[in-house]
């Protein structure tokens, strides 16, 4: 998902996606990871994981879903 808006937003004439962590909670041996993706132009999505890169796929996939391109 993370290539498929990476793709998307150049076709777009955009800028690269930018993830952000916005929180991470849990004990560290089973964290839990809030991310946000931005594009310029579009609202920003948010996305939990078990991991910083789990989340970041799914926040890419929510956006690309969203902008109605998967």
């Amino acid at each position: 998902p993370k290539t498929a808006l990476q793709e998307w937003a150049q076709g777009q004439k955009k800028p690269l996606p930018a993830y952000s962590v916005i929180n991470r909670q849990g004990p560290d041996h089973a964290p839990r990871f809030t991310v946000e993706v931005t594009v310029l132009g579009l609202e920003p999505v948010r996305a939990e994981g078990r991991s910083r890169q789990e989340a970041e796929k799914a926040a890419a996939a929510t956006l690309l879903q969203r902008e109605g391109q998967s």
